[in-house]
Parts: structure tokens; sequence; C-alpha cells
């Protein structure tokens, strides 16, 4: 493993200090006191001994900004390293609250039965073990949201790391110590297929991130798992008559990583009449200027947000200079203008299902959809963080990204690190995970059959 010298690790905290200082879009959100953390995290990251340490130290001094779209990521060295990053040999979902166990290799399968519910870490509630050994290192605002990011934390880690895990399974709790080991060393239980919903329906159009299915009953489900595709929205027109004939129409963004808005924006376009506006946001402005005046202004020390709104109500000139100071003064964009180049316009009832794992660019799609439709939304909340972030490289081989704009809702809905709400709230429960029940899918289908 490459090593790193003292230099490049304060030369490499600084610099996402600085970044973030002036870049990150939401000051006015978190109460933290940067220039003192940063202090706190030279201290820790000078005494990290190795590479996976220190790189430990910098996701733990930027989560302290709680924005998914602000993180550091390991270098790849470090993750297909198995000193640093082996695994239990099991593996863990969050759907809703519990804990499941969705997998187990083929030396635990006689001990621990598959959905078991994990319950407790060394004798710790699990909710609380993952606060506090998981969430000081990644953003955790919206606890459903960093789900996956919890179950990796737990997961992975140093070779020959162990605890004790507890588990529950039919009203009973056992207790088994699991240890972490090379990845390429665990053979998977093979198990029987978990049954599927039963629906009977023909593919149309699919690709990595998508696919087109119509039921025998003329329900189109549109699945779609990314927005980085570019090519994605012309596979979808290309099957746009026979999407036409179709009763119903169900978009599917659950656990929709994201990717580039304007690929979100030519799905929706096709159930819209005419252009639509697209990715409200707001956007920091700094002027440096303003920040040697703010220095010479005693009436603005010590002064909150709302203590300074109500002081300089009718002064815009000091209420500019005080938020100039603090890096909060925004302008707002409001979006761009799409012009619509779909095929036609689909009209039927529409159902979009979305859950807390429906991130950045799906959210964006959803925002347009509430906005521009009538379509149904079912599920969770999304994530609640959508933006731009500015990705910088980092010498020691990884990165780092500092959020720099932040989207708002067309329609108003405090989204940050909250998500749009459905207007049909369904949580998977651990019976429906087990037996392979689509609850959400099924209330879509119920919904458009009723609408028809």
């Amino acid at each position: 493993m490459n090593t790193i010298t003292d230099a490049q690790k304060i030369y490499e905290l600084s610099k996402i200090w600085k970044e973030a200082a002036y870049n990150f879009a939401f000051w006015d959100k978190v109460d933290i006191d940067w220039d003192g953390e940063y202090r706190k995290a030279l201290a820790r990251v000078m005494e990290t001994k190795d590479l996976y340490d220190y790189y430990r130290e910098l996701k733990r001094f930027v989560a302290l900004l709680n924005d998914g779209h602000t993180d550091v990521s390991f270098p790849n060295e470090i993750m297909q390293d198995p000193e640093f990053f082996s695994m239990l040999p099991v593996y863990f979902a969050k759907p809703g609250d519990d804990i499941l166990v969705i997998a187990v290799s083929e030396g635990v399968k006689d001990k621990i039965p598959l959905f078991s519910t994990l319950i407790r870490i060394d004798e710790k509630d699990i909710h609380d073990y993952i606060k506090e050994n998981c969430y000081p290192y990644f953003w955790h605002a919206n606890e459903d949201a960093c789900g996956l990011f919890a179950m990796n934390s737990l997961i992975f880690g140093r070779r020959g790391s162990s605890s004790v895990f507890t588990f529950a399974k039919d009203g009973r709790e056992f207790d088994i110590r699991l240890e972490r080991v090379d990845p390429s060393g665990i053979v998977w239980c093979k198990t029987d297929p978990v049954p599927q919903s039963s629906i009977n329906q023909r593919l149309i159009s699919s690709s990595d991130v998508h696919t087109v299915h119509i039921t025998d009953d003329g329900i189109a489900i549109i699945r779609m798992t990314s927005f980085d595709d570019a090519s994605m929205p012309e596979k979808i027109y290309s099957c746009f008559d026979e999407l036409k004939s179709a009763k119903g129409y169900i978009l599917d963004v659950r656990g929709n990583s994201g990717g580039n808005s304007g690929n979100a924006d030519a799905i929706a376009a096709m159930f819209i009449d005419g252009g639509f506006h697209s990715c409200y946001a707001e956007t920091q402005i700094y002027e440096p200027t303003y920040k040697a005046w703010a220095e010479c202004r005693t009436d603005l020390k010590g002064l909150s947000p709302k203590e300074a709104l109500l002081k300089f109500a009718n002064d815009a000139y000091s209420l500019k200079t005080y938020h100039m100071q603090k890096n909060t003064f925004y302008i707002k964009d409001e979006g761009r203008a799409f012009e619509n180049n779909a095929p036609g316009k689909l009209d039927g009832p529409v159902a979009v299902l979305m859950n807390q794992f429906t991130f950045s660019a799906a959210e964006d799609f959803v925002d347009v959809m509430k906005m521009y439709t009538n379509a149904v939304f079912i599920g969770n909340n999304t994530a609640g963080t959508s933006g731009q972030p500015l990705c910088e490289a980092l010498e020691s081989g990884g990165f780092f990204r500092v959020c720099t704009r932040r989207c708002i809702a067309q329609n108003g809905e405090d989204i940050y690190n909250k998500g749009f709400t459905p207007d049909i709230r369904i949580i998977p429960a651990a019976e429906d995970i087990a037996s392979g029940r689509d609850a959400v899918l099924e209330k879509g289908l119920e919904i458009m059959k009723t609408n028809i």
C-alpha cells in the first residue's frame, strides 16, 4: 500500500476544509465551527498510521456537514485490499426499521436462517450501535436513506475483526460471533429463488438501467434504476407507439441513484403537454469585499440569522453583508426551460413508485412529475439530497465531493434531508421481503385498475 507523508496529510485535509468553507451549499443549515473542527481533525489525521485510518478520519470530518452529495471516498487500492475491506459471512438489508439477513455463507447457513432480524451487536441495541459506530463516518440526516451505507459499514472492515451478533427469528433470539474474512474465500449459500409477485407481463424494452413491461391487462410498468445513461430516453421513445396503447402507467424509480437530470426530464416529457421547467435551485454567491466590510461592522457580530433578518428587515445592504461573511448569500435559479421533444403525450392514469433510495436526479424527476402531472406517488420519502457536487481527486488515491448547488422543490415542499413525500406511504415488511411480495407495485396496479 502507498504510504502518505505528514505534509500530504496536512495538504489534503486543508484542501477539503478550504473547498467546503467557500463552496458548500448549506452553511445556513448546519451549526458547526468548521475552523474548530478542522483543527480537531488535523490532530487526529496526524496520528493515523495507515491510509485506511487516514481516510476514515477524512470521512469523519466531512460527515459533519451531513449532506448526501458531500463525502470522501476511499482509494481503490484500499477497497480492493482484504486487509481493510474484508467482510462478514452474511449480508444485510434494511428495507424499513428492521435489519434483515438476506444472504449467508455455506459456513453459517445452518446457524443463521435467512430473513433473521439483527437486533444487537456486542450486547448493544443495533440502532444505538449504528449511531455510535457508523454514523460518524457518513451522511445520516435521513436515516432511512443512509441504510445502505450503514449496512456496508456493518459488513466490511479490517480482516479478523469480529463481534457477537444477536439475531431473532420466529420469536427466538440467538448469538453468534462473526469474523470478517477475505471476500474471495467466502462461498455464498445458494438458495431457492424467492417467489415473485405473480404479474403476467411481457418485456418490450430493456437496458442495464431500465425495463419496460406491459401487463396482460394493459398497464405499462417502466422501471428505471439510473438516469446516467443518455441513450435510455431514446430506447424508451422507440416503443412509444406500443406504450400509447397502454391503459395506465407505473413509473418505478425506487433505488434510482440519479445521474443526469436532463435524461430524467426526457422521460417525464412523455407525460407533459409542451415545455416545462426543472431543477429549481439556489446557488451561493461570494463577493470578498463584503467580508472585509463585515469585519468593520460591530453591529453584525453575534447575530443569529433570525436576529439579523429582524434587525435588517429594511436594510438590504446590511443583510447582504451579514450573509456574505457567513457564505450564506444565495440567488435563486428558476431552473432550465426544457424543450419537450418526446414523440407525444401518453394519456392515462400515472403512478410513481419511489423510496428512500431514490436519489439526486431521480428526485428531480419526482419534482417535475409532482409539478406538472396528476400522478399518484407511492412508497417512502425520497432521499432528500440533490444538487451539483464539486468532485476533486486526492493525490493519495481517493476523492471528495462538496455539494455546491441546492435543489429546491417547485411546489414549495421542504426536501432538504427529508425528500419528497408520497401520497400513499408503504414500507416493505420483513414478511414481504421473505415472500417476494412487492406491496408498493401491487398498490400501483390497484390504483391503475381503479382509475382505468
